[in-house]
């Protein structure tokens, strides 16, 4: 029997084999473990498809940007009554709106009813004025230029009730006067812009100011 006190007396060769056979059982080792032959890896299970009826998370960036041509609308102010009126509208409207184009219509407007007398010549029209002035009756011209040339004059008013009873004053008189409404064609301001919807609250400003003018939706223009 070999007892402790006779291993510890081995001979040093011996001591040198021991070591060797641990450094080449643990290099084998080393070597197994990087390659990775430490045994069958287990089977990875395939992760299944999401359910498409599943909303998808989609990050801000990745999300596509708004079409602002596409979202903006187009608005019309008018009529205005002024050049001045519509230049003061387009500077208002100009930090909100992306187009802005100006435009000028004509609309025929009342300017009252008038009372005149008609004749076919400049001698028979002047004959008139002679005759209303031997009669006492005073207002009234001879009308020498557009459609209405050589026509006598009586009066021009505001409301339809004064103007019949001019008219039945000339009649008392016996003048074959007549009555009709005159027209006037006036010029109407616009201002056509485009703009973000909610971004654009000067129109109340321009409304205010210009009593009558009102702001619709229009189709947008192509430049």
């Amino acid at each position: 029997m070999v007892s402790g006190r006779d291993c510890l007396r081995m001979s040093p060769s011996l001591w040198r084999w021991l070591a060797a056979l641990l450094l080449v059982v643990n290099v084998g080792l080393l070597v197994i473990y990087l390659r990775g032959d430490t045994g069958n890896p287990e089977p990875q299970h395939e992760i299944p498809p999401l359910d498409p009826r599943l909303p998808r998370l989609v990050l801000l960036h990745e999300r596509p940007m708004p079409n602002t041509a596409e979202s903006a609308e187009c608005f019309t102010i008018g009529p205005l009554n002024s050049l001045l009126a519509q230049q003061r509208a387009e500077d208002r409207l100009r930090a909100a709106a992306s187009q802005i184009r100006s435009r000028q219509t004509n609309s025929d407007r009342d300017r009252g009813w008038w009372v005149f007398l008609a004749a076919g010549t400049r001698s028979e029209a002047m004959a008139l004025t002679r005759e209303l002035a031997e009669a006492g009756l005073e207002d009234f011209f001879v009308v020498t230029r557009g459609d209405m040339e050589n026509v006598v004059s009586v009066g021009l008013y505001e409301h339809i009730e004064n103007a019949r009873a001019r008219q039945r004053q000339m009649l008392a008189r016996g003048f074959n006067a007549e009555m009709e409404i005159r027209r006037e064609s006036v010029p109407q301001f616009w201002v056509d812009y485009r703009a973000e919807p909610g971004l654009d609250t000067a129109w109340r400003f321009i409304l205010e100011a210009s009593p009558g003018a009102q702001r619709r939706t229009i189709p947008c223009w192509d430049d």
